[in-house]
């Protein structure tokens, strides 16, 4: 299988939030299992953005590029093709939702980057994403796995 990743699945691993037992169970299970993990360059750009406001951003750089390597993920670069499909998802979501903005861009961006690169988006809000792909938790990918 080939997942994409949220930036909240990251996230929570280096901030030991309430779901990072569940986030690194994912990540030992996938590096046992052989599946490829993905992100978009626009996670990547928000991982750095935590970067640059942390205390030490050179010890953050080295901390993601060793957590992204030890984990063979990969990085994907957004093609227009990618934009094009964010862009017909945010706006469907703007009609949908009278142009209220409570969603940004990046997210449709990612959703539309696991459309054409994955089988599934991880992720720990599931409800930000109506996809053609599945949409899961790294707990229920690890689950759905195993059936």
């Amino acid at each position: 299988m080939k997942y994409s990743l949220d930036t909240n699945v990251i996230i929570s691993h280096f901030k030991g939030d309430k779901f990072s037992d569940g986030t690194d169970s994912f990540f030992a299970w996938v590096k046992d299992s052989g599946h490829k993990i993905y992100i978009a360059d626009i996670v990547y750009a928000e991982l750095y953005t935590g970067i640059y406001l942390a205390n030490d951003p050179a010890n953050e750089e080295k901390r993601l590029q060793q957590f992204l390597a030890v984990n063979n993920i990969e990085v994907r670069y957004t093609s227009s093709k990618t934009a094009k499909r964010a862009g017909n998802l945010y706006a469907k979501n703007l009609l949908k939702n009278k142009r209220s903005l409570k969603r940004i861009l990046p997210d449709f961006i990612i959703g539309a980057h696991a459309e054409l690169y994955s089988d599934a988006l991880i992720t720990w809000n599931q409800s930000d994403y109506d996809i053609n792909k599945q949409v899961m938790t790294p707990v229920e990918a690890i689950g759905e796995h195993d059936k």
